[in-house]
């Protein structure tokens, strides 16, 4: 036995030494290669901002538009996601600028806003055109904590290390985006009597099912009620509340997408093939954006391109 490992090192080493220059090569291609798919991630497609465009009808087939009995409600709304505001920002102000200097009925954020204090200072140029029924939002776990590199790291393994211990006090947030038109709902809703429609926003980290249907119920019969979330987490509160179509944030669409595969991680409960996009809870339609932001503490994306979403949403109730 001690003669076979004495052969098998010698061989590793006369392997080594008659290739040394095929596996430098190679371990230096192989540097090089995830140099540039590192730079790429992080200076291209984290910058690669798309603006997408779906069509939601909800109850499809309850009443036809003309039906004189039912209520139509047709609306324009924006999403848009997990900003994660730090100075210093240029891109990503520049982008939000072009797509909202256009006609919506209503621009709504869900959460993941702000990474600090510093991003406040854009909460005035994130809007350049007021939208018709007025631009809404709800907050997000990165604008109640500060979190730093052991969170995001031990914090995936042990669970109590993933939040910091305290939060940050979201005052100065809201107040930013007060002055700037843009209301933060916190456990609460807004009626838009002439649309028939109901809008609710719920705080992070989430709601209770009494707390919702109570909010839902405060809509009345015929209503599209809308809901604006964070992490899309106890999802089968929706449809339990009455809820038509919500939209959520958080996940980043799974930030690093493997082809054939999907996303690798959604932090949430969701499944790969749900990272982002339009995803059903028996009535309930979600929409989770894939957000124009990376996590800042990588700040890099893979085959999934940072995207805000125009939705046109019908409703016959």
């Amino acid at each position: 036995m001690a003669n076979l490992k004495s052969k098998l090192r010698a061989n590793a080493r006369s392997f080594i030494l008659n290739n040394r220059r095929t596996l430098i090569t190679a371990a230096g291609s192989a540097l090089l290669s995830g140099v540039a798919v590192y730079l790429y991630a992080a200076k291209v497609e984290a910058r690669n901002y798309k603006l997408e465009r779906l069509h939601v009808t909800t109850e499809p087939g309850l009443l036809s538009k003309n039906d004189p009995k039912g209520k139509h409600v047709a609306l324009r709304i924006l999403h848009l996601s997990d900003l994660h505001l730090s100075a210093p920002e240029s891109h990503k102000i520049e982008f939000l600028q072009r797509i909202t200097d256009a006609d919506y009925d209503l621009i709504v954020f869900t959460g993941d806003i702000f990474e600090n204090y510093t991003g406040t200072q854009y909460a005035k140029d994130l809007i350049t055109r007021k939208p018709r029924l007025g631009a809404f939002a709800v907050l997000g776990n990165h604008d109640y904590y500060n979190y730093t590199w052991f969170n995001k790291t031990v914090g995936r393994v042990n669970r109590s290390f993933r939040h910091p211990r305290h939060k940050r006090d979201v005052t100065p947030l809201i107040h930013a985006l007060s002055e700037s038109g843009i209301t933060v709902l916190r456990n609460s809703s807004r009626m838009f009597d002439a649309e028939h429609t109901c809008l609710i926003g719920i705080d992070y980290p989430g709601i209770t099912q009494e707390e919702l249907s109570a909010l839902t119920a405060q809509a009345p019969e015929g209503y599209l009620i809308l809901s604006l979330l964070h992490v899309p987490k106890r999802l089968q509160q929706l449809p339990q509340a009455g809820v038509h179509l919500a939209f959520a944030g958080h996940t980043h669409g799974g930030q690093i997408r493997i082809p054939g595969i999907g996303a690798l991680i959604t932090d949430s409960e969701l499944p790969r093939r749900e990272a982002s996009g339009l995803v059903r809870r028996e009535d309930t339609i979600i929409h989770v954006s894939r957000g124009l932001s990376a996590d800042p503490k990588t700040n890099f994306r893979l085959f999934c391109p940072p995207a805000a979403t125009i939705i046109d949403v019908e409703h016959h109730g």
